[in-house]
């Protein structure tokens, strides 16, 4: 009861009545409508091995770290690919009433980009990871966005990189510090950008996505024996919600939106696995929290642009992006490079690169929990997505001998390659 002896109105504090609430008010004041698009329930569709997940509450990816009584709410994290393979060899096992054991992590997945869907479900855009070499500049109108590219000491310079390996400079002086701007882009724009074109940062801002504030959440533990609340005993956790339900945000969304719903819709993740998956509900990341699958049609992967290997072989260079996490021996670079930076990469035997220059941001620690084991994963250190590999061709080869680096993962271990751990984008790159 308030002051005034005026009941309150009951909060909702689940996300799906929240959005149903929405969706009543939207009805009834159509000039009014919410930026977010209301989950219906999925239409039937055929088993695939493409499929998208939308998540129905922020995703909970913890780092590794202890959790004990004086530990906080981890960070909200981008679920990594490993996670991702484990939902989907789970729901493949219990679709197929397969055992649970070694042979399941053989099912390899490629996963996880975004994907931006309409109010019919059907995807209209795909974004990936902001490439390491793209740094921005600038605030308002003044914002740009500008590319890293290899060079050569000046007379009298040096450094302690490795042999052979150059330094990056940006493509053209500018005074200022660096600013922000999207930590995913558009799809389009990602190969445009390697194709050495000038990116507006307004449309790149438009088309593109970063990571909200977490969603912190308070817990209470329960007594095993008596299910109650334990006296004392409260945890948060903080998840990373892909659509903050924000009326604040809903209105920048609505103020942003175009006619293609680029800057619309609803978020989804999007993968690849090696056998068709059907619709349904599947529990993704911790927590047990739900995400609804839903098979998507083979255009929804992306494919090369025509030509764009003939433009690699013909450059005589091209780029590796990093679109996921990846795991090297090595640390920074592939551990099928030898001392002298050359080496062929696992999936394209016969293709001999040598490294020329590199991108690569600060490390991710990543651990987890082994089922099998019974026993906490070792920390690994994960070279960031977006990382830039710029490479040299040294033996003649042709277009058709490097089509199978298309979004393959460059990692040593053939473990982490199933898992998607190191998918690249290949790109031309004319060496100077």
């Amino acid at each position: 009861m308030s002051k005034k002896g005026k009941k309150q109105p009951k909060i909702n504090y689940n996300k799906q009545q929240r959005l149903q609430g929405q969706s009543s008010a939207a009805q009834a004041t159509p000039a009014a409508q919410s930026a977010r698009v209301q989950r219906e329930a999925p239409k039937s569709a055929a088993p695939s091995p493409i499929v998208s997940l939308e998540p129905l509450a922020p995703l909970i990816v913890r780092s590794g770290r202890p959790f004990d009584d004086q530990a906080g709410a981890d960070a909200p994290r981008f679920p990594p690919p490993s996670t991702l393979a484990g939902c989907l060899r789970t729901a493949w096992a219990r679709a197929n009433d397969q055992a649970f054991g070694p042979k399941l992590a053989e099912l390899a997945v490629a996963s996880p980009f975004l994907a931006r869907v309409d109010n019919t479900g059907n995807i209209v855009r795909r974004l990936a990871p902001k490439p390491a070499d793209a740094q921005y500049f600038g605030h308002d109108k003044e914002a740009r966005c500008l590319r890293l590219e290899p060079s050569r000491f000046e007379d009298g310079c040096n450094a302690d990189l490795p042999d052979g390996l150059r330094p990056l400079r940006l493509s053209e002086t500018i005074q200022g510090k660096a600013s922000k701007g999207p930590a995913w882009w558009d799809w389009e724009d990602l190969i445009a950008f390697r194709q050495g074109k000038t990116l507006d940062h307004k449309e790149l801002t438009k088309r593109g996505w970063s990571p909200p504030s977490g969603d912190r959440r308070t817990h209470v533990a329960i007594d095993a024996v008596t299910q109650a609340a334990e006296s004392g005993r409260l945890f948060q956790t903080e998840g990373l919600d892909l659509e903050p339900d924000n009326p604040t945000l809903n209105q920048t969304l609505k103020q942003k939106q175009t006619p293609d719903h680029s800057a619309s819709g609803t978020l989804r993740l999007l993968a690849r696995f090696a056998e068709p998956l059907p619709g349904g509900l599947v529990h993704l990341g911790g927590e047990r929290r739900l995400a609804r699958l839903h098979p998507e049609p083979e255009t929804a992967w992306p494919t090369p642009p025509a030509t764009w290997f003939q433009d690699i072989h013909t450059a005589g260079g091209l780029t590796l992006t990093l679109l996921t996490p990846g795991v090297f021996q090595a640390g920074y670079r592939p551990g099928w490079l030898d001392a002298t930076l050359t080496g062929e990469p696992p999936i394209a035997p016969g293709v001999r690169l040598r490294l020329v220059a590199a991108a690569v941001e600060r490390w991710q620690p990543h651990s987890g929990w082994d089922l099998l084991k019974k026993e906490p994963r070792p920390t690994r250190k994960l070279v960031g997505a977006g990382a830039t590999y710029w490479f040299r061709l040294l033996e003649p080869t042709t277009p058709e001998a490097l089509a199978p680096l298309w979004l393959a993962s460059l990692c040593d271990l053939e473990q982490d390659r199933r898992d998607g751990f190191g998918l690249a984008l290949p790109a031309p790159w004319k060496i100077d």
